[in-house]
């Protein structure tokens, strides 16, 4: 079973306090700016068509879908659920850390899709057109994009007065860069 107050073997402050600081949500923040470059990278792809990337960023940008969305996800979905383990019986958190889950699983296979297209060294790999590319493209970074800020936004919804000034300016200044 799941325990919700720890992650990966490391402790959560926010699973046993009634607060939550910038330190808590740091990491989270990084992650989606870490996110959001990549997301700029592949929006420059797009751009560019129907020039294809090199076969270097072809390559630099299936890693970097892969550690970036693949890897990083479930690691979200257990913060949230643990940041939230008090509230889940509340049917807007819920509704909220359900829907977040749900475009995680979307920008997943996004970026598998994204992955299995770009990488011309996969086995079965064939060249589709730059339209069909280009859309794949922008319905992942906007995909992406959305989840992020969703995320944000129900972190500032659902954790209220539990956030500390620090904490809710940082995820007001990250949803007003992004």
């Amino acid at each position: 079973m799941h325990d919700p107050d720890s992650l990966g073997g490391s402790r959560l402050p926010f699973a046993r306090w009634h607060v939550i600081d910038e330190i808590d949500l740091i990491g989270l923040v990084a992650d989606h700016a870490a996110t959001e470059r990549l997301c700029m990278r592949l929006e420059a792809c797009a751009d560019q068509l129907p020039e294809r990337p090199a076969p270097a960023e072809s390559d630099a940008l299936c890693a970097a879908l892969q550690s970036r969305i693949l890897d990083h996800v479930n690691r979200e979905d257990r913060l949230l659920a643990a940041m939230f383990a008090q509230d889940l019986r509340d049917p807007l958190c819920r509704a909220l850390l359900d829907h977040i889950h749900t475009r995680h699983v979307a920008c997943t296979v996004l970026a598998q899709d994204l992955i299995a297209a770009i990488d011309a060294t996969a086995p079965g790999h064939r060249t589709i057109c730059p339209e069909a590319l280009g859309y794949m493209l922008r319905c992942f970074f906007e995909g992406c994009r959305a989840v992020m800020a969703l995320e944000e936004l129900a972190i500032l919804a659902l954790a209220g007065t539990r956030l500390t000034r620090e904490a809710r300016a940082l995820l007001a200044h990250r949803l007003g860069t992004a």
